[in-house]
């Protein structure tokens, strides 16, 4: 019998429960493989949303734009937390992914192999500094210190980011063909 092992049974019954179980094993690899981009999109609205505080923070009062400072760099902080989480899922669901469909992962599967994979990782460096940046900007400002150079550094970085972060989820849209 010519058929990959998942199929290969003598009986007729087993290999119908065999071949629904393919299926199953099929779809689940799907979806496990889709959470990494599916929750990287919620990621990449929260940033667009995050850098529209450029343009807010001009029109706010002292004691609004306190409070939009004090929830713009809790956003950040949280959408810092969420980058490491959605990163950590990719090489999650990459390990799951390979289990099910190998049914066993090799450092070569986990290590990435493309520029999606290497720009995610770099992105996470981008993503360490940037936060760096607001922080000392945080901690200046509370200190009645000069801040306005780390956070126009912060605000340029986050604009560079926000093209790169574009041109990352367009070849992970592309990557994500090999495995479907």
């Amino acid at each position: 019998m010519n058929a990959p092992p998942s199929y290969a049974r003598q009986k007729k019954r087993e290999l119908k429960i065999c071949y629904d179980s393919a299926l199953f094993m099929e779809a689940l690899a799907t979806i496990v493989i889709l959470l990494h981009p599916l929750a990287a999109l919620v990621i990449i609205r929260e940033f667009l949303n995050q850098r529209k505080w450029r343009q807010e923070k001009t029109n706010l009062q002292n004691e609004t734009l306190d409070e939009a400072i004090s929830r713009h760099e809790k956003t950040g902080n949280r959408i810092f937390l969420y980058v490491i989480f959605v990163i950590l899922l990719a090489f999650i669901s990459k390990i799951i992914y390979f289990q099910i469909n190998n049914g066993t992962v090799s450092l070569s599967d986990i290590v990435p192999n493309h520029f999606h994979g290497w720009a995610g990782i770099l992105g996470l460096l981008l993503m360490v500094y940037l936060r760096q940046l607001g922080m000392k900007a945080s901690k200046n400002r509370k200190d009645k210190k000069p801040f306005a150079k780390f956070s126009n550094t912060h605000g340029r970085l986050s604009d560079i980011m926000v093209y790169l972060i574009m041109i990352h989820a367009f070849l992970g849209f592309l990557y994500l063909f090999t495995y479907l």
